[in-house]
Order: C-alpha cells, then structure tokens, then sequence
C-alpha cells in the first residue's frame, strides 16, 4: 500500500462547476451584488465591466470595416452632384464596382466580428472583455464552456429580448437569487468568476 500514489493535481484553469439553480450557496442575499457571491458567480459591476469593454473593443474592430465601406461607398458617387435633394450622376456613375464592393466589406466585416464574437463564447466561454475582467460563461449543468450553438442562441435572445425591454433582462440577474439574467435561463448559463 506504500507504493500508491495520489492522483494527479486537476490542469490549471479547470473550475469546478456552479452550484446548480436553487442551491443555498447561490442566493445573492449578503452577497456583493457587485462583485461576487461565495459560489463564485460574477457581481452585477462584473459583468456590466465585460459588457462595456465588450461594446468597445468589439466596436472597434467593426468600426474599420464599416468606415472602409462608407468611404468606397461615397467614392461610388464622387462624380454625382446634389440638386435641391436630388442626386443627378452622369452616365456611368455611381460606380457599381465601388459602391457593390463598398456594402460587401462593411457587411461581411460586421458579420466577421460578430462571428468571431459567438465562436469566442462558445469555444472558451469567454469574449476580450470577459477574458479582461475576468468572467467566463459556463453551463449550469456541467460547468463546461457553452458551446457555439448554445453562445449564439443565448446572444441573439440577450440583443433581441432582455436589452430591448428596458435591459431588464440584463438587470435581472441583480435580484434573482441565481444571478442569472434571462439569455442565461434560457441558455442554461451562468456567468462566473476566473479569479
């Protein structure tokens, strides 16, 4: 029996999964709000930290492609003039090249960084902003990354239905004892802290 040894220590950065939904540990009261709970979920300051450095980083990077498509878009019309709100152009402008070239880069360019986004999410459970502050989205389940599917069906519920009702499902998470917001009940997430 001298001979056993203990089993290896777990790879550095594997977390044990959340508490499951309705867990004593989880309730928020006593809790900060702001930062984290003992169960080691993310505050409200938390993610509403990830969620701006999201807005500006990610921002930027789909501002470049759309400033470029404006400005071939524009230069489609260099040669048309405006008269009393009307846009004359001679034969042969605008041009279709520019100005077909100009909507496909400012387009693709947005879909790109929103891609990048999603696959970012469901691959690590973390976005640059999330990664900075130091959040990262898991499922409720099993404590693994969300995964691309579940990332872009908790996305598209957070952008269409909780930030378009007064970010109340945003704001959610503030006094529900699981501190989940509404895309991560629907998702099956939670967000919690890396540090």
């Amino acid at each position: 029996m001298s001979d056993m040894q203990p089993p290896p220590p777990p790879p550095l950065g594997d977390m044990p999964p959340p508490p499951p939904p309705g867990d004593a540990s989880s309730a928020t009261s006593g809790a900060d709000v702001w930062g984290s709970d003992s169960s080691g979920r993310a505050g409200f300051g938390n993610r509403l930290g990830g969620y701006l450095l999201d807005g500006l980083l990610y921002g930027i990077a789909m501002a470049v492609p759309i400033i470029i498509g404006v400005v071939m878009i524009v230069a489609a019309f260099a040669d048309c003039v405006t008269v009393f709100d009307d846009v004359i152009c001679p034969d042969g402008a605008p041009s279709g090249g520019l100005l077909g070239g100009g909507i496909a880069v400012a387009v693709l360019g947005f879909l790109f960084v929103v891609i990048l986004y999603v696959r970012a999410l469901g691959r690590t459970g973390q976005t640059w902003g999330r990664r900075i502050v130091g959040n990262k989205v898991v499922r409720v389940d099993n404590g693994d990354v969300p995964g691309i599917g579940r990332a872009l069906g908790r996305e598209l519920f957070g952008w269409i239905i909780s930030a378009n009702i007064l970010y109340l499902g945003y704001l959610w998470m503030i006094w529900d004892k699981d501190r989940q917001t509404w895309h991560d009940k629907v998702a099956g997430t939670v967000v919690v802290r890396t540090r």
